[in-house]
């Protein structure tokens, strides 16, 4: 009997006693449930012992080659998620390993907490409410939201549906893509956006808002040349992969007043380390990886994983 192994479920979603885990029973195969983060190549590999399928939750797992070369029973990598930068898919497809994924379902709940992100910085609404809670009653002056210029970098369905929302709010949109194009996409995108090659962006937006995939050539994307170039007065916020921004440079910039403000849902170490420096900075909003978790989406994207287990055993 084919086992699947849900390999890193720490935050539960798979419980045994919920209609997920019914659904799942309902395949009538062995299931190995683990409620923590493996810590490692060789923890994975342990996990992963005459599995099947493994259903994968959390962009810190890496599925890597050495994983799949000593996994021989593996035949599915189920990733409970749309970005796929933490499997080695070469090494998948070399060994006759089905990969599958969820795409676009999260595409609405990341856009929308990446413009709760900046109204929360731009309005200084944390602050306020701290204040608040401290017995004060204080009157900040913050921007104005309409007019503003932000830059998307990216140029997939969640940059798409970030621009379309900000634009609505009457701010100027310039959208730089990473990927090379065809030109009915570039069309596509020049109906609601600018397009700009990123360094026209960097130094012309009000805020940056990052929707791009990792991968070895993304890898700290914004990094010291690119913090040069950014307004002093300029916010960042980024909602994809914390890898996409070197933090120690980010750190650096915050504190110097080479940048504005930053809000991020994503870090180079997840969960973020006690020790971060970027905890506690005034000018910094961060949620802990929770931009897709929209209770509405849950359901329908476990659907789809249930449906790509099934055609896959």
């Amino acid at each position: 009997m084919e086992k699947i192994v849900i390999i890193d479920d720490e935050t539960e979603i798979f419980s045994l006693n919920t209609e997920i885990s019914k659904a799942l029973n309902s395949l009538n195969r062995e299931i190995d449930l683990y409620y923590s983060r493996p810590d490692g190549t060789s923890e994975i590999i342990s996990r992963l012992k005459d599995s099947h399928t493994v259903v994968v939750t959390k962009a810190t797992t890496a599925i890597n080659n050495d994983v799949i070369e000593n996994s021989p029973s593996l035949k599915h990598i189920a990733v409970f998620g749309t970005a796929l930068d933490h499997i080695d898919l070469n090494a998948a497809s070399r060994n006759e390993i089905v990969t599958t994924s969820i795409p676009n379902t999260f595409t609405m709940s990341v856009a929308e907490h990446t413009m709760a992100l900046m109204f929360s910085l731009i309005k200084k609404i944390p602050e306020i409410n701290s204040r608040i809670n401290n017995n004060e009653w204080p009157s900040i002056e913050v921007d104005l939201i309409n007019g503003k210029t932000i830059g998307i970098i990216g140029s997939g369905m969640i940059g798409e549906q970030v621009a379309k929302m900000a634009s609505s709010f009457g701010m100027h949109v310039i959208m730089s893509p990473v990927m090379r194009l065809d030109n009915a996409r570039i069309r596509t995108i020049e109906e609601f956006a600018e397009v700009a090659d990123i360094n026209m962006l960097l130094e012309n937006s009000d805020v940056i808002s990052i929707h791009t995939k990792l991968t070895a050539e993304t890898r700290h994307l914004i990094d010291n040349e690119e913090f040069s170039k950014i307004k002093s007065n300029a916010i960042i916020i980024n909602t994809a992969r914390g890898s996409l921004i070197n933090q120690s440079v980010l750190y650096d910039a915050l504190i110097t007043g080479k940048l504005s403000g930053a809000a991020l849902d994503v870090f180079e170490k997840e969960p973020i380390e006690e020790s971060n420096p970027l905890k506690g900075l005034k000018n910094v909003i961060l949620t802990s990886h929770n931009g897709a978790n929209s209770k509405e989406l849950i359901a329908k994207s476990i659907a789809i994983l249930i449906e790509n287990i099934k055609n896959n055993l």
